[in-house]
């Protein structure tokens, strides 16, 4: 079964360019972040049909209660907002300040990353960091970022159609096979 695990800040959720840390601890920052339309409802596409392709879809963010206080309940709240069908267990919250992402995924399954595990995030770092652990990255361009173009692989984007990253993901996840280049659609 492939996994695809959704980064929310910058993914799912809007990044706002220009904030700081003075702005993220403030209540309702994370509450009141806008939903990236396209990705939300290609994620919604995904879930209404998961158990049919055989794919396990989670949202995996991080939190740092200690510097962002409200960071934990307000990205609940947010979750519930925008995604109220996903399962309490497909919305997983990694306290940044303990440890990254693969290693929270590590631990909570019991087993290493392999390429059947998939992440879409926005930062690159994150992305590096779930490859060298084994895992497959999945860079999402949003409005802000990926001026240089420096990530290498597979590449979601904010311009894409719903139904344009739900095929991009099946078809990472070897379910479609990919058009051939200069295929009329």
């Amino acid at each position: 079964m492939k996994k695809f695990f959704f980064d929310m800040d910058g993914v799912l959720a809007e990044y706002k360019r220009g904030c700081d840390e003075n702005d993220l601890s403030k209540k309702g920052y994370f509450r009141n972040l806008l939903p990236e339309e396209n990705m939300i409802k290609a994620l919604q596409m995904l879930l209404e049909n998961s158990e049919a392709l055989g794919l396990r879809l989670c949202v995996l963010t991080k939190v740092y209660p200690s510097r962002f206080p409200y960071s934990l309940r307000e990205k609940e709240e947010w979750r519930q907002a925008f995604l109220p069908d996903l399962y309490d267990s497909e919305f997983i919250m990694v306290n940044g300040e303990e440890c990254e992402k693969s290693e929270a995924i590590t631990a909570l399954l019991g087993a290493g990353l392999n390429q059947d595990y998939f992440l879409i995030d926005d930062y690159n770092p994150n992305l590096a960091e779930w490859a060298a652990a084994g895992g497959t990255p999945v860079k999402y361009v949003n409005a802000i970022n990926d001026t240089h173009r420096s990530f290498v692989g597979n590449r979601l984007s904010y311009q894409m159609t719903p139904q344009e990253i739900y095929d991009a993901i099946l078809t990472m996840a070897g379910i479609l096979t990919p058009a051939p280049a200069g295929a009329a659609a």
